[in-house]
């Protein structure tokens, strides 16, 4: 999916906006022809500079309203992005200012061409045109913050990801080092892409997957976002974490029994639970580095043991070994089925 926002053009910061429409229609004075008296001729040309201000900005204005995406009709993952970014309602009133705007920028070009047009004194064109001038400046200087709320949101709106919630998802999680960037490039086909993302230092980590009965899989992992205790988030960085729902798939949390990754098995253990309160999604856990499984066998007795006790499934692996992947594939197919109603799977064992 395309993201929504990717043709939205950014605002002109307000005095640039002015300078341009003010520049245009001076630069090229409409000319005196020989067809009209001298009169109508002067009559035309403040008319004319006056349409073309009107129309510059308007252009610019509308561009802005036009191009952004209906909100009701939004993917609700985007919706959501948009609700954590800006805000729905502060983004509808901006929108509704820009309009507003354009509308009365061009109601005071049709009320000026009318008193233009029933003048015969050149000089009291000149000062009615001065007056349009004014008017529409101060109607666009009205109308700044939401300008410039805008112009600050639409550049990081544009940089969202494109991301398919239609396709069957799986979302990776876990904290640093215990293996997912190596899990991500086992189980996709092509090297992973980086996709930018608000939320995130490094951005979405993105694989995909053919498989047989589902089609195209995505393997989504989030550095920065679902690696570390959600105590340290923001308000803002918990709704990024909340929308990241509308993913149809489980996720797939690793653990790393050796606890070479630098974090203990309480650490590892207590995010997976905040994540199952925080992210109503199913999970399966994935105990990596099986290939140490001799060296650290009370470990993985431990965390099998802890995860039984939660409810939740799990599984041994080796991601730099290639151990366990075809046992993992069958299991995420099976949920991944079970996510779009074939052969229901439960959340917990």
């Amino acid at each position: 999916m395309r993201n929504p926002f990717s043709l939205v053009p950014e605002p002109f910061e307000i005095e640039e906006l002015i300078e341009i429409s003010f520049r245009r229609a001076f630069s090229r004075p409409k000319s005196i022809g020989k067809r009209r008296s001298l009169l109508s001729e002067i009559k035309a040309r403040e008319i004319s500079r006056m349409q073309s201000i009107s129309d510059t900005i308007s252009s610019k204005l509308d561009s802005i309203v036009k191009n952004f995406p209906n909100v009701e009709e939004l993917d609700p993952l985007y919706r959501e992005l948009l609700e954590v970014m800006g805000g729905i309602d502060n983004v509808k009133h901006s929108l509704g200012a820009i309009f507003w705007a354009s509308r009365m920028i061009k109601r005071l070009l049709r009320y000026y061409s009318s008193r233009i047009r029933r003048e015969d004194d050149p000089e009291r064109m000149a000062e009615l045109r001065s007056e349009f001038l004014g008017r529409a400046a101060s109607i666009l200087r009205r109308v700044r913050r939401e300008i410039d709320f805008l112009r600050e949101l639409i550049p990081r709106l544009k940089e969202l990801p494109d991301l398919d919630t239609s396709s069957p998802t799986v979302i990776i999680a876990g904290m640093p080092n215990t293996g997912k960037s190596t899990l991500l490039s086992k189980m996709t086909s092509k090297e992973p892409e980086i996709a930018p993302y608000p939320f995130t230092t490094k951005g979405l980590i993105i694989g995909h997957r053919e498989v047989p009965s589902l089609g195209t899989v995505q393997f989504v992992d989030t550095p920065g976002l679902l690696d570390r205790p959600l105590a340290e988030r923001n308000e803002m960085e918990l709704q990024a974490i909340a929308a990241l729902r509308h993913f149809r798939g489980p996720v797939l949390y690793l653990i790393d029994p050796t606890e070479t990754c630098g974090y203990n098995l309480t650490q590892q253990l207590s995010l997976l639970r905040e994540l199952i309160e925080t992210l109503e999604k199913r999970y399966l856990a994935v105990l990596n580095k099986l290939d140490l499984f001799d060296d650290f066998r009370e470990n993985f007795m431990r965390v099998e043991d802890e995860l039984g006790r939660i409810g939740v499934r799990s599984l041994r692996i080796s991601a730099e070994k290639g151990e366990g992947l075809d046992e993992l594939l069958e299991n995420l197919e099976g949920l991944l089925k079970g996510n779009r109603g074939e052969g229901s799977i439960p959340l917990i064992r």
